[in-house]
């Protein structure tokens, strides 16, 4: 029968919602609401009578009256496989006769046409109960303890002046890794010069002992006389005629001015 034909209105309409842990008695309400200008009888089953306890199982309503009815789920584990998808309850409902009649047996008796009403049972789990209260209204629980509410975990925040210092920090870093590299590129190049040059000293020296040796060859005519030869030149002892320069000090005058120069970009 449709909701609307229907002669009693009952809440919830379609589901008992029971919360657990089962490990104590747990029970819903329900209400029934007579519709019509007439007594109504009803009478609620399950397919499960020994798990749950109804009261009252039978009875009548005054017209546009309404009756709430206790259903209590007795202890039980709820793993049980056996238990899953069994617990239904039905809800009879028919049209009071008049005069005297006996409740009980009516239901085989009556003439008349008897409405029913299906509802399944949901039992959600601790864990399934944030779940399942968003899918529907749920009956009211009455359990002798209540459940914890879980606190909510904040979010970490992030303030924008650690990320600014963080941006800051990871471009002194990039800039530090972008000027050393410069440097060792650049005393490599000087490296290179460096050791060009010390070979070109070399040769020059090496010419100017030929060169040398090469005119005290060619000093001695053909009547065994020397041609005369001019005074030496008077030279300091460690002085050559080429000038050189210490190489390690100029390379570490130049690391010493590139290192001074990428400190003072990154700290001032």
């Amino acid at each position: 029968m449709s909701k609307a034909e229907a002669i009693l209105k009952i809440e919830p309409e379609n589901e008992l919602r029971f919360r657990g842990p089962f490990k104590e008695p747990v029970s819903v309400v329900m209400k029934l609401s007579n519709n019509v200008e007439k007594k109504v009888c009803f009478k609620v089953k399950t397919t499960a009578p020994k798990r749950y306890c109804v009261k009252p199982t039978t009875g009548v309503i005054d017209p546009k009256g309404a009756v709430t009815i206790l259903v209590t789920l007795q202890p039980f584990d709820p793993n049980d496989p056996n238990e899953k998808g069994k617990h239904k309850f039905q809800v009879l409902s028919v049209l009071a006769p008049e005069g005297d009649f006996n409740i009980e047996t009516l239901w085989k008796e009556t003439s008349l046409e008897i409405n029913d009403w299906k509802l399944k049972c949901v039992l959600e789990t601790p864990d399934e109960v944030g779940t399942a209260a968003a899918a529907a209204a749920p009956a009211v629980a009455v359990t002798n303890s209540a459940i914890p509410a879980t606190a909510p975990v904040a979010a970490p925040v992030v303030k924008p002046e650690d990320k600014t210092s963080k941006d800051a920090s990871m471009q002194k870093v990039s800039n530090l890794e972008v000027e050393l590299r410069k440097a060792s590129e650049e005393i490599n190049r000087l490296r290179e010069e460096l050791s060009s040059a010390t070979r070109e000293n070399i040769q020059l020296k090496e010419e100017g002992l030929r060169l040398r040796r090469s005119n005290v060859s060619s000093g001695t005519d053909s009547s065994g006389f020397k041609a005369e030869q001019p005074p030496p030149m008077y030279r300091q002892p460690g002085q050559d005629s080429v000038a050189t320069v210490s190489s390690p000090n100029v390379l570490y005058i130049v690391v010493a001015l590139l290192l001074g120069i990428i400190i003072a970009k990154l700290f001032f």
